[in-house]
């Protein structure tokens, strides 16, 4: 009998390779310039690609637009440009070898710095606010501190279509707070819940159970029953789900009360609580410590869909895993799954922050600004715009960039002309800031 020796150990070598074998001529692909990282402004980019194979690359191409070889395998072509995210197609061909085919994503936008109504729309310093626009173009803001650990305000100030600068409002809150949350309903008044007392909290005392409306109409604010264990969390998200006439509220993480009973205990909280707003009051379907999600604080969370508010059933969670090295976070909720809430790791962004702020400019585009280094503690300028249809993130031109102010705990906010407003924040020093950014911003 002859030995096996040489058949089993072509066997042992053909269950080692764990992928496909693949002609070694393809071609391979890489970006040279621009730094396709970073989101332009510009209508058309001047692309070089650096194609190697160990056979001769005789043709490159994308979208009937061929490149020109320029030597040491660059290979360069001018590309037009259209705004939002560009899936550029790559072949790259080779002598009697396969077709490879690559591609680059490119974002653009359409941006532009605008003019503020008056050199100074807002008098005052302001960082752990909230901002609301309202469907008439009216922005709310409530809360918020002078200081990062000073004691929050009572106020709400109102800058209406038109006008050149926020104004209070005639009346107070019952408490003052600092990294609440704000909620338009959808009769227009705005539901204040959680945050606490002044920014730097030690412990859960310190914290707001008290749940507030406003209303911008007649500039009142009114205490709402709770129905319920208490709201104990601060820089927290909440969402509306406004579903067959009922509206209910989600509250998403923050730093709060992890453990009610038998006594509290101040942490990151990584539970998920779902109230029902009725009658003017807040009816807890959940219990104080509601399903665990992830341990997230300083986050933001924005509607994806691009429908009315309410309506919306996808949701981008973006921060800080507080638990985990400071790592960055990111993951998709999506309330419309056939079986249930649907949660999906999703691609952090670039730079990790927290306390940041974020904003939908169109549905599968969220920009995040601003915000706080997690390892530094210093403020971080500039930004990221996430694109959905590609799970990546792209940072801003550098020109749009320099058009924010580097800060945390300042605020973003949408119009419905497509501009985007930012306000306040703090500084490196925790003192908070008066700039107002307005910034025309799309990507359409």
């Amino acid at each position: 009998m002859k030995p096996l020796y040489p058949a089993i150990l072509v066997l042992i070598l053909l269950s080692g390779c764990d992928r496909p074998f693949a002609d070694v001529g393809i071609a391979t692909v890489e970006v040279v310039s621009p730094d396709v990282t970073v989101a332009t402004d510009r209508e058309r980019v001047l692309l070089d690609l650096r194609v190697t194979s160990v056979r001769t690359v005789t043709q490159v191409r994308t979208s009937g637009v061929d490149f020109s070889s320029i030597g040491d395998d660059i290979w360069r072509a001018e590309v037009d440009l259209v705004p939002g995210i560009n899936r550029l197609a790559i072949e790259s061909m080779v002598d009697d070898g396969p077709i490879s085919r690559d591609t680059v994503n490119v974002l653009r936008v359409r941006w532009a710095r605008i003019a503020p109504p008056t050199d100074r729309p807002l008098l005052f310093g302001i960082g752990g606010h909230t901002m609301s626009r309202l469907p008439d173009g009216t922005l709310v803001m409530v809360g918020g501190s002078a200081l990062t650990g000073s004691q929050g305000s009572f106020d709400a100030w109102i800058l209406p279509p038109n006008e050149s600068r926020f104004a209070p409002a005639w009346t107070q809150s019952a408490v003052p707070r600092v990294g609440h949350t704000a909620t338009v309903l959808p009769d227009n008044r705005i539901l204040l819940t959680g945050g606490g007392f002044r920014g730097n909290i030690e412990a859960t005392d310190e914290l707001v159970e008290t749940v507030e409306l406003f209303s911008p109409e007649s500039e009142t604010f009114t205490v709402v029953p709770m129905d319920g264990a208490p709201i104990r969390r601060m820089y927290h998200t909440a969402l509306l789900r406004n579903l067959d006439n009922q509206v209910y509220l989600v509250l998403l993480g923050g730093r709060g009360d992890t453990r009610y009973t038998p006594s509290p205990q101040l942490g990151i909280r990584r539970d998920m609580r779902t109230f029902l707003f009725r009658n003017d009051s807040l009816i807890a379907l959940t219990p104080a410590i509601g399903p665990f999600i992830r341990p997230v604080a300083g986050h933001t969370q924005v509607a994806l869909d691009g429908n009315e508010e309410g309506m919306n059933g996808r949701f981008l969670v973006t921060g800080i895993d507080l638990e985990n090295d400071y790592q960055g976070v990111s993951f998709l909720m999506d309330f419309d799954a056939p079986a249930g809430i649907d949660i999906h790791e999703w691609s952090p962004l670039r730079t990790p922050r927290i306390r940041h702020a974020s904003v939908a400019i169109s549905p599968g585009y969220v920009v995040h600004l601003g915000g706080r280094d997690p390892e530094t503690d210093e403020p971080l300028g500039g930004g990221e715009i996430h694109v959905e249809s590609v799970r990546s993130s792209f940072y801003l031109p550098p020109g749009l960039a320099s058009a924010i102010t580097t800060s945390y705990g300042s605020t973003a906010t949408h119009t419905s002309d497509g501009t985007v407003v930012t306000v306040g924040g703090f500084d490196s020093a925790g003192e908070g800031l008066s700039d107002v950014n307005f910034v025309s911003l799309s990507v359409q």
